[in-house]
């Protein structure tokens, strides 16, 4: 016979283990509340059946669990004391489910505000494209190639800061045009995002050059820009009799997947902002299953949450100090009046693209010969082998190398970048020497 001394210890004991098991059970709840959604989202996409998947995992769980810890309680009732303790459970995780993740949140645009005195072009496969155009001084002879910038992302937009360094080249008889592409800025968003590809973006691509009524472009690349000037180039060699890489992405990732190296730049000195749980819920969604994201988180509604997080980058593109050379536009996104126009469904689907051995240009381009350069910032976050793969590529391609500048050039250099730029344009002699080295020229990242 047990001592009665041992009794309430023993008690103690039990149920210590059940307010451990308890704990355990809703936080296992939890657990399965998130994932059963996520893992079943591949077969099933209407909002509404994925949140009643992830109300009955995590009642069913958290009823086990306060089954459990209401025998090890030693209650009179534990099965009316399970049923209350997990209902209760239950009511919390559908609050929070609903406020921070299905709750639509207030739009603040009525839509994105295209650039000043932009124009729309409306290609044949029905999307509306909104681009701002620089033309050549009267009485100057204007150049049968246009330059065509395209920006980076994707999903973003291109900027005034774009268009301030860009549109100089008019002056030397150059059409100069800048372009939101189709899913970004104030261009057309499309209904599905599955229908955002590459492809797309190259035909897109294609069909401008056709409104230019041009033979061929100067196309000017920056970041992913770069990514996508190579996949034209890829497609239509012909088309293309000059190209400028500015900070270029990976031509494609599945061959240049490397960590981005931030510590060059001035990330660390502002505050960085967490996505809402709502857009987090839309991308990991989208990544299982494009229809089941786009139904939980409208594109609308996610390329505003983007807003925060716009801003809480714009620090990795200069270099460290440098934080007043940022443009207000970026450094002030946050406060802005207009929808700065970043869609991360089509970030995310493009890049999610380049990851397949599928499509990779490297093979098409390897008998390129086109005039190329490439421009890199002694602070830019791209990795050095994504440069030098570029040089392995393209036959004719030269390397300049610009010290204290980060992914955007312009912001800490934009004098040399003009100058360096023109001199290829016009085949004026080296405004600096070409890097012709294989090894990182940068300092160290520390």
């Amino acid at each position: 016979m047990m001592p009665s001394s041992a009794k309430p210890s023993r008690s103690i004991l039990l149920r210590t283990v059940a307010v451990i098991v308890g704990l355990v059970a809703a936080l296992v709840a939890l657990a399965a509340g998130i994932l059963a959604p996520y893992y079943l989202s591949v077969h099933i996409a209407r909002t509404s059946l994925l949140t009643l998947t992830a109300i009955v995992a995590f009642g069913v769980i958290a009823w086990l669990g306060m089954r459990l810890s209401a025998a090890l309680w030693r209650t009179d009732k534990p099965a009316r004391l399970a049923v209350m303790t997990s209902g209760g459970l239950t009511v919390v995780f559908i609050i929070a489910l609903y406020f921070l993740i299905l709750r639509p949140l207030p739009l603040r645009y009525t839509d994105v505000v295209a650039a000043e005195n932009g124009k729309y072009w409306h290609l044949p496969n029905g999307t509306t494209i909104s681009y701002q155009e620089f033309l050549p001084p009267s009485g100057t002879e204007v150049k049968p190639d246009p330059i065509v910038f395209l920006h980076g992302g994707p999903g973003l937009r291109f900027g005034p800061f774009d268009s301030d360094i860009y549109s100089v080249y008019a002056a030397d008889g150059f059409r100069v045009y800048l372009y939101d592409q189709t899913g970004s800025g104030a261009s057309t968003r499309l209904r599905h995002v599955r229908d955002y590809t590459i492809g797309r973006a190259v035909e897109d691509l294609e069909a401008i050059r056709l409104q230019l009524h041009a033979e061929r472009m100067i196309l000017i690349g920056h970041s992913w820009g770069s990514t996508l000037a190579a996949s034209y180039m890829a497609k239509y060699p012909a088309h293309v009799s000059k190209v400028v890489f500015h900070s270029p992405g990976s031509i494609w990732n599945i061959r240049d997947s490397y960590p981005y190296e931030y510590n060059r730049t001035d990330a660390g000195t502002q505050t960085q902002s967490f996505p809402p749980l709502r857009l987090i819920a839309g991308l990991y969604l989208l990544d299982r299953n494009l229809e089941a994201g786009e139904q939980a988180v409208p594109q609308r509604e996610a390329e505003e949450m983007m807003g925060p997080m716009e801003a809480s980058a714009g620090s990795t593109v200069i270099c460290k100090g440098d934080a007043a050379k940022l443009p207000a536009v970026i450094a002030g996104v946050k406060d802005q009046p207009d929808n700065p126009g970043l869609n991360p469904y089509v970030l995310q689907r493009l890049i999610d693209l380049t990851m397949n051995p599928q499509g990779d240009p490297h093979t098409a381009l390897k008998a390129n010969k086109t005039p190329a350069i490439v421009l890199v910032g002694e602070c830019n976050y791209v990795p050095w082998r994504v440069t030098l793969d570029y040089r392995q590529t393209f036959a004719n391609l030269r390397i300049y190398s610009f010290p204290k500048a980060g992914h955007y050039l312009q912001f800490e250099q934009p004098q040399l970048m003009t100058k360096v730029i023109r001199s290829f344009l016009l085949e004026q002699p080296d405004v600096i020497p070409p890097y012709t080295g294989d090894a990182d020229p940068r300092a160290p990242a520390n």
